[in-house]
């Protein structure tokens, strides 16, 4: 029987209903995808195309003073880097609007057209977060910004418009409606309970193990009680630290080996699936520090989202995440 469950965090309920797998092969491995070169020459990312990209805000090079990673303004910003916050005068009252004013900006991940952060190494997975950190603390000494999302889109059905391995990271004039909700469960938890929300869930998956993927002595990774989808995962320091920028950066590295585990079981499991990878946090120095905590959602896009859920805001998950957790934990690399 399908069983309903809510997930605490967000508030969203999901049925969790195993035998819709038996509709179709929509958890089936797909075949193998055509091989992908090194280097496209009508690739806007690859290195010998900079032209298009002058417009450089951070960059990582090698020995041979190449880059291996650089951060560049995104030419199709959905905001502008220039002007003020306030609302257009022509306004109507009643009416909530803001200036379309922020920052966007496309981090380009590898030089290597043809790889994914989970076939890279460790070292350059830690090279993104870094970058990640870096440029997310740039975002926030903005004044005008009110919140900053880092997001990765792997693959056409994730939303990726260009192929070449690339992380966005977009500043915000406010704090949107779904951070606020979830902002709100937290902040009406810790009133109730004088706990965070997401450390008490990090305690009841410790205890339980069976949504468990990787655990290091500062990150845990699992698949949550009502995941949305199959093999959706949270990455979580265990420490309670609200804002991304604020772990330690010492921690990168095993936070780094982390993530590539992750990423790499889902790889080789699913044949490399669409993905989006998103890095859920407050600015630094926010008011809601005791209750919120930071972590990195990734969610590999191997059901579609439909009517059922466009109506109601519920979600069909075909794979019980016990289930879920059990393959990836199953997975050998190689």
């Amino acid at each position: 029987m399908p069983e309903i469950r809510q997930n605490r965090l967000t508030g969203e309920w999901v049925i969790i209903a195993p035998e819709r797998a038996k509709r179709g092969t929509n958890l089936a491995r797909p075949p193998e995808p055509p091989e992908i070169p090194t280097h496209l020459a009508t690739c806007p990312f690859c290195p010998g195309n900079e032209g298009g990209l002058e417009d450089e805000r951070y960059r990582v090079n090698d020995e041979h003073g190449n880059w291996v990673l650089r951060s560049v303004v995104n030419k199709f910003s959905v905001l502008s880097p220039t002007g003020d916050v306030a609302p257009p005068v022509c306004a109507p009252a009643g009416e909530a609007s803001v200036n379309g004013v922020g920052l966007h900006e496309v981090l380009l991940e590898t030089r290597a057209h043809h790889l994914t952060l989970a076939q890279v190494s460790v070292e350059q997975v830690q090279r993104v977060l870094e970058a990640y950190r870096d440029r997310f603390l740039a975002f926030c000494a903005d004044p005008r910004i009110k919140h900053v999302i880092l997001f990765k889109n792997h693959g056409a059905d994730a939303g990726a418009s260009q192929q070449h391995p690339h992380s966005q990271i977009v500043g915000l004039p406010i704090v949107p409606g779904q951070v606020v909700d979830r902002l709100h469960r937290s902040r009406k938890f810790f009133a109730q309970t004088g706990q965070c929300l997401a450390c008490t869930l990090i305690a009841q998956e410790r205890e339980q193990q069976s949504r468990i993927l990787a655990e290091t002595p500062g990150y845990i990774a699992f698949i949550p009680y009502a995941a949305l989808s199959p093999y959706h995962v949270w990455i979580f320091p265990k420490a309670h630290t609200p804002c991304f920028s604020e772990s330690p950066r010492e921690d990168l590295p095993e936070l780094a080996a982390i993530v590539r585990k992750i990423l790499a079981k889902l790889f080789g499991l699913l044949g490399n699936p669409a993905f989006n990878l998103v890095v859920r946090s407050l600015i630094p120095h926010e008011d809601d520090t005791a209750h919120f905590h930071w972590y990195i959602s990734i969610v590999p896009r191997v059901v579609k989202v439909a009517g059922f859920e466009l109506g109601t805001g519920m979600y069909v998950n075909p794979s019980a995440p016990e289930v879920s957790a059990q393959a990836l934990r199953d997975f050998r690399e190689g």
